[in-house]
């Protein structure tokens, strides 16, 4: 007779089976990247809370004075230069400008008989078959039509300009900011219409302690992080340096320039500023990919034994893409890993992506 085993021994024998499925020798490799620790100089670093501002930033003003007749752009959407923001109503300055023209071409038309006559007139006069009152005449009245043509040319050519401003561009490309008149609305020179603003180039400005004065050059580097997310960054460079402190602070404004062609920055937003300060020192550093954070505490990877090894490390200076690190265990050329860092924990079975063998030793 076939015998059931008990329900304890089942129980212990499912444990079992759970911990070898669960154990590091049953998990699956992980595939990861590594990099090398290298030596390097940095320079010594001060990080500020500070504000962004697009590079550019206008208020689009009216050229002409009419009633808007239609809003060709939308707010918040992206615009090319030579872009219609706003349209004037055109009809009037078409009337304007046809009966200029008329009168312009008449004006041609009187001048050039006037013309003709004086030069008649000189003729007869050399005769000695006129007085000297009539060629004076003549003369005053070709002079006058010249001038008349002229003026209604200069006219005629400031009503093409208006004309052609009826169409409000924008001047430079980038994204609209708030629509500032409605339809049916009167604007006259000057009256704004649009924001507009170019976030391509963004400038950050500084304000930096009087005591580090002196201590940083321009075209020195900056790393400019989101405030909320400082694993993300950019560089950028020192482009000014005020000479004189602000009175109310007792600190002087560093203008910093960042390439922000992939949005990645907004104007108005608060942003860490990591500045490179001139004095130099060197330092083991990694990749800024190596760098894992869990909750207050800063580490890197590296593998031994085909296994995930964590070292706890204190950062410091950074240049953009390496981070200066201090670390017991941490040795120059040392790999660690950069690449799928953010799946494994101490222990983790682990192997590098382009390697075939069973198991990775550290170097």
């Amino acid at each position: 007779m076939q015998h059931s085993l008990p329900s304890s021994l089942l129980n212990i024998i499912a444990i079992f089976s759970l911990l070898l499925t669960f154990s590091p020798q049953g998990l699956s490799q992980t595939l990861v990247v590594t990099d090398e620790v290298k030596k390097m100089d940095f320079h010594d670093h001060i990080t500020l809370i500070s504000r962004t501002q697009a590079i550019r930033s206008s208020k689009i003003v009216a050229a002409i004075s009419g009633q808007v007749a239609k809003i060709n752009a939308a707010e918040g959407s992206r615009v090319s230069k030579g872009t219609a923001l706003v349209t004037i109503r055109q009809e009037r300055l078409r009337l304007a400008l046809a009966a200029k023209i008329a009168g312009a071409n008449q004006a041609k038309a009187l001048s050039a008989v006037a013309t003709k006559t004086f030069k008649r007139s000189k003729g007869l006069y050399t005769q000695d078959l006129i007085s000297e009152s009539i060629i004076d005449s003549d003369s005053a009245l070709a002079l006058a039509g010249l001038e008349r043509y002229h003026q209604l040319l200069a006219e005629q050519e400031r009503l093409a300009f208006d004309l052609a401003n009826c169409t409000i561009k924008a001047p430079f490309s980038g994204y609209t900011g708030r629509q500032l008149v409605d339809v049916g609305e009167w604007v006259n020179p000057g009256t704004p219409v649009f924001e507009l603003v170019d976030p391509s180039v963004i400038k950050v400005t500084v304000d930096l302690p009087e005591k580090y004065f002196g201590q940083l050059s321009l075209g020195s580097s900056v790393v400019v992080s989101i405030s909320s997310d400082t694993e993300k960054s950019r560089v950028g460079r020192v482009t000014g340096i005020s000479q004189s402190a602000q009175e109310s602070t007792h600190t002087f404004p560093i203008f910093v320039t960042v390439d922000n062609r992939d949005g990645f920055l907004g104007g108005g937003m608060l942003v860490k500023t990591t500045i490179s300060l001139n004095k130099k020192f060197t330092s083991l550093a990694v990749s800024k990919d190596a760098i894992v954070r869990d909750g207050l505490q800063t580490m890197v990877y590296t593998i031994t034994e085909g296994k995930a090894v964590r070292i706890p490390v204190m950062t410091s200076s950074t240049n953009g893409e390496m981070i200066a690190v201090e670390g017991d265990g941490l040795q120059n050329g040392m790999q660690v890993i950069i690449r799928g860092n953010e799946r494994i924990f101490p222990g983790s079975a682990v192997r590098l992506a382009n390697d075939t063998s069973d198991s990775q030793h550290s170097n």
